[in-house]
């Protein structure tokens, strides 16, 4: 019994180290199959995205604007929604918006974001603007009024018309450059100061360097509300209809050509895109559109959706801007 017993301890001891040895080799193996099954999920994403198309929206202004938020918004849903293509925000100020303009033209897989003064710049700098005629339009976004804005003057009655004054816009050959040229038919002494964006701008007169500046409601009505520190008044908009309290600068004996000078936001590309990439990208950025938080960053700016434009309205859309716009800086002197 004695002797069984011992043999029969011995076995238990050899199977049990024999379980170890077959456990710990399992463990073994388990891990080199975890590290394995992870590399290959890694590797698998990492082709994934290396296999998705990059999509640039290249924005035209500072990426500071409120209406940035636009776009940045627009590419957040848009890649949400689908995994063929990776749409990424960037942004190239300057030049009134052609150096976005001739940077999209001339390089693959962009998109202008842009806005009124894209149809406006080449018709008073031809030779130092972009080419009209290389980009249809793709997607309108919104269409928003453009304000006045100032830090010295509380209404146009204290405004003096025999003194220098000056006002800021977004660049030479833009939208809020006409609408200031406007402005000034009252003001023979106003003189234009060109920024690279109406957030610069902005930030002069706030600071005080210019008496006026042509910006956006959803930029700068944050600084008109009564006990800011530096405090602006907002003296008037485009378009004809009264917003946030702001009364439209035509009521206000201003020229009737500002009634047509609100600034719609859109998406423009060169003709050079394929017609399948072109449908692939519309129908991404249409559905994109509908998001609550692209409608969000619309509202910010008071700006009134466009982006749900019929597919055979948009060139018409922006033929017609073309026309319209090249009829308002007719006879206009940018000084």
């Amino acid at each position: 019994m004695q002797i069984h017993s011992c043999q029969r301890l011995s076995f238990d001891l050899f199977n049990l180290s024999n379980f170890a040895r077959l456990l710990g080799h399992f463990r073994l193996q388990y891990k080199h199959m975890k590290n394995l099954l992870l590399s290959i999920i890694l590797s698998f994403l990492t082709v994934s995205a290396m296999a998705k198309e990059t999509v640039t929206i290249v924005y035209s202004w500072n990426p500071g604007d409120t209406a940035a938020n636009f776009h940045r918004t627009l590419v957040e849903s848009a890649n949400k929604i689908q995994n063929k293509y990776n749409f990424v925000f960037d942004t190239k100020p300057g030049a009134g918006g052609s150096i976005a303009a001739n940077h999209v033209a001339s390089t693959p897989n962009t998109i202008l974001a842009t806005a009124s003064a894209f149809f406006i710049r080449p018709n008073f700098f031809p030779n130092e603007s972009h080419d009209l005629t290389a980009f249809k339009q793709i997607m309108p976004q919104c269409s928003a009024p453009a304000v006045i804005s100032s830090a010295k003057y509380r209404s146009w009655k204290e405004v003096p018309t025999d003194r220098p004054l000056t006002i800021g816009v977004s660049g030479m050959g833009t939208t809020t450059h006409l609408i200031a040229t406007q402005v000034a038919k009252k003001y023979p002494k106003m003189t234009v100061v060109a920024f690279k964006s109406t957030t610069e701008a902005l930030l002069s007169v706030l600071g005080e360097h210019t008496d006026f500046a042509v910006n956006f409601l959803g930029d700068s009505e944050q600084y008109a509300k009564p006990g800011t520190p530096k405090q602006i008044y907002l003296l008037g908009l485009t378009g004809e209809k009264t917003v946030s309290g702001v009364a439209p600068l035509i009521t206000q004996g201003f020229s009737k050509s500002l009634s047509r000078m609100d600034v719609p936001a859109q998406l423009v590309i060169p003709k050079t895109v394929s017609d399948a990439k072109f449908q692939e990208w519309r129908k991404i950025l249409v559905q994109a559109g509908k998001a609550k938080t692209v409608q969000e960053s619309f509202a910010r700016d008071y700006c009134e959706s466009m982006n749900q434009m019929p597919d055979n309205k948009i060139q018409a859309y922006y033929n017609m801007q073309v026309s319209e716009w090249q009829k308002l800086s007719n006879g206009v002197s940018l000084r």
